[in-house]
């Protein structure tokens, strides 16, 4: 027969096992997730009220109120939604690696819709002096906006957007000669109602030609609450580095918007070869002479909402009888952006990952499965009840196990400890020769009793008895 806490030890495992599979099956049924379901209403029409005998007629007159006045404020009209692009690009900067071969540069174009509706965006880029000289390498876009070919791209953007567009351009070797600007052009669908032009350059290090030396300032103009036209200097110069006296000519090339206005009297010759590239020649310089010439360049109001504005400065040296040495340089016109906007970003991000979007739609809900999307939000929950019913469990039968084990071990114990026989310690070799002890009375001597004398004792009521 089966003792009984061994029984009891079955019977609480099995209790353990239900439990966690009754709680298993409440939290992963479907109906435990369900939310409640409205009621729904009948359609069968309401009994008929009970006829009843009508009351009798009021004999006073009914009051008659008058009707309220009209109101003649026309409703109120929803003001319309604001729409507005900001653009920003980036000029196409080219270092010392470029004169050693090395022509890959980067342009930057940023679109932000500044508005409250959602913007579909069309853009368009050109190069100064064309696509002789510069050449796409590779294109991509981030957060809404992607290249189709250039030199067109597409941007989709929510209120508050922000993307970007990096254009990889090979830069041809004389490309560092050519005169102008490049430009983005952006435009909102469908009916280009919002459309937005930037400028930007291509900007050179000083390339390594021995005998001459061209540096130049950074002209600065102050905030505005609106753009107007203003005045500024640029100051210029040119340094003749070689052995030899040469003549020294000096061009400034100014970006749209941005005129020269005055020469320095420095300038022998003045001249204007085209609309944004004007000339001074300042004649011979001795050889580590240099000649500073200062010119007045004045910003339309147009090019002052563009700030900052990039242009360029070539200079020439001419030794008697031989070529000219040329060499470049650029300046940057700086200024605040209009006052209530910020400048906007034109630094590259990185190229995005491609990531597989799933087909599913998103606003169906799955249906079916043991990992959807409600219960995926509970089986947390789940594991951690699970867990905490199987740790206890299993501490509970350990208990079990080691109890039962201790009650079958102790009947053992007890049988070996009633049938070991007592053994008395054998005498020790040195104890043989000593001599025997006297043996003692099994009574202690303090409880021996005196012997009494014969007769009757004093004070103990007995007599002896008369003859």
């Amino acid at each position: 027969m089966e003792a009984p806490a061994r029984r009891r030890a079955r019977l609480l495992a099995a209790f353990v096992a239900l439990a966690t599979a009754c709680s298993l099956a409440f939290t992963l049924s479907p109906a435990a997730h369900a939310e409640p379901s409205e009621p729904t209403e009948t359609t069968e029409p309401p009994p008929p009220p009970e006829t009843t005998e009508p009351p009798a007629p009021t004999t006073e007159a009914p009051t008659t109120q008058p009707p309220p006045p009209a109101t003649t404020e026309p409703p109120a009209t929803q003001a319309p939604k604001v729409r507005k692009l900001t653009l920003g690009a980036s000029n196409v900067e080219l270092g010392g690696a470029y004169w050693q071969g090395d022509g890959k540069a980067k342009l930057v174009i940023s679109v932000q819709n500044s508005g409250e509706v959602r913007e579909k965006v069309t853009g368009s880029y050109t190069f100064p002096g064309g696509d002789q000289n510069v050449t796409v390498a590779d294109a991509y876009g981030t957060d809404g906006c992607t290249p189709d070919g250039p030199p067109k791209f597409t941007c989709m953007l929510p209120p508050g957007g922000l993307g970007y567009l990096v254009v990889t351009v090979t830069v041809g070797p004389d490309a560092w000669k050519v005169t102008g600007t490049g430009s983005v052009t952006v435009s909102a669908l469908p009916d280009n109602s919002l459309m937005r032009l930037r400028t930007f350059a291509l900007t050179f290090t000083p390339p390594p030609v021995p005998g001459i030396e061209l540096t130049t300032d950074r002209p600065s103009l102050p905030a505005q609450p609106t753009p107007a036209v203003e005045q500024t200097a640029l100051a210029v110069k040119l340094r003749n580095t070689g052995s030899a006296k040469a003549g020294g000519a000096i061009e400034v090339v100014t970006p749209p918007g941005v005129d020269v206005v005055s020469f320095p009297a420095v300038c022998k010759v003045k001249k204007k070869l085209s609309a944004e590239r004007d000339r001074c020649e300042v004649g011979d310089i001795a050889a580590g002479k240099d000649v500073v010439a200062s010119f007045g360049l004045s910003v339309s109001a147009t090019a002052h909402a563009d700030l900052p504005l990039t242009g360029a400065v070539h200079g020439y040296l001419t030794p008697a009888g031989l070529a000219a040495i040329e060499t470049r340089t650029d300046y940057t016109i700086l200024g605040p952006p209009p006052v209530g906007e910020s400048a906007m970003p034109t630094a590259a991000p990185p190229s995005p990952v491609a990531v597989v979007a799933g087909t599913a739609d998103p606003q169906q809900p799955a249906s079916g499965g043991l990992l959807t999307s409600e219960r995926l939000s509970s089986l947390p929950f789940v594991g951690g009840i699970i867990g905490l019913v199987a740790l206890v469990g299993f501490l509970v039968v350990l208990s079990l196990r080691r109890r039962l084990r201790d009650e079958a071990e102790a009947p053992d114990a007890e049988a070996a400890a009633v049938e070991e026989p007592v053994t008395v310690p054998a005498p020790r070799r040195s104890d043989e020769d000593l001599p025997a002890l006297p043996q003692r009375s099994p009574i202690p001597r303090s409880l021996t009793l005196p012997r009494l004398p014969s007769g009757p004792v004093a004070g103990s009521g007995f007599r002896e008895p008369e003859e």
